[in-house]
């Protein structure tokens, strides 16, 4: 026989070098080492590990008017000994958020030895959004010091609305905060101390009683702090949780 047994540790090196190339393709779509190139993560809070981040005003008070959103530029390769800059851009074909809408830099500093810069995307609430989403597709654009990274990561989508529709579960809170408008829905979630939905699902008999509660006092605040104009829905009812 001309073929002879390997030794282990010829075995081993054969192993090893198999996983290293079967490895080296995807390696190289993370992390590169001659052109250094730059991807955008938003928080996760937010964005959920996608590309996109889903915002939405309606659980705010009117006194919110805006909102910061947080990004980072990650490097895709090494850390440098120097400060870098990244350049960012609207692409206004994938965007349907006007000017006003929203506040984002064009540029991103990367300081020297970090591996990432961080930056704000500012949102705002304008009237619009109550009728409307609004998209805005920001992209890595290519700068003296990075390329943009892979395709699913050179950008991050922010989406967000100010916009109220009823919950497909109301009849089952009914009986808890009477009939459904879209103000007292707002009032709701604005006075809720964090709560987003209303389910009898998920909530007791107990906590709903709880909640209807301090919904009519927060209502008996609002109309005494406004008298001669108590709160009043889009269908000109006055708002009540009887």
């Amino acid at each position: 026989m001309m073929i002879k047994a390997l030794g282990a540790s010829s075995c081993l090196l054969l192993l090893a070098s198999f996983f290293l190339s079967a490895c080296s393709s995807t390696d190289e779509d993370f992390f590169y080492q001659d052109e250094p190139r730059v991807r955008l993560v938003g928080e996760n809070i937010w964005a959920a590990g996608t590309d996109s981040v889903m915002f939405s005003f309606v659980a705010f008070g009117s006194d919110v008017v805006e909102k910061a959103i947080m990004v980072d530029a990650q490097i895709m390769g090494e850390v440098a000994d120097h400060d870098r800059v990244v350049n960012l851009a609207i692409d206004q074909s994938l965007s349907t958020a006007e000017a006003a809408m929203y506040e984002c830099p064009s540029t991103v500093t990367i300081p020297a030895r970090e591996a990432k810069g961080t930056f704000s995307v500012v949102l705002k609430r304008v009237a619009a959004l109550q009728t409307k989403t609004a998209r805005l597709y920001i992209k890595v654009a290519e700068s003296a010091d990075f390329k943009p990274g892979v395709n699913e990561e050179n950008h991050i989508v922010m989406i967000w609305n100010d916009i109220l529709s009823r919950p497909n579960n109301w009849d089952t809170l009914q009986p808890y905060f009477g009939e459904y408008s879209n103000t007292k829905y707002r009032f709701m979630l604005v006075n809720s101390g964090g709560i987003s939905e209303f389910s009898t699902d998920t909530m007791s008999w107990a906590q709903l009683m709880s909640l209807k509660i301090r919904f009519q006092n927060a209502l008996n605040e609002y109309n005494a702090a406004h008298p001669g104009n108590p709160l009043t829905d889009e269908n000109g009812n006055l708002v009540t949780f009887e």
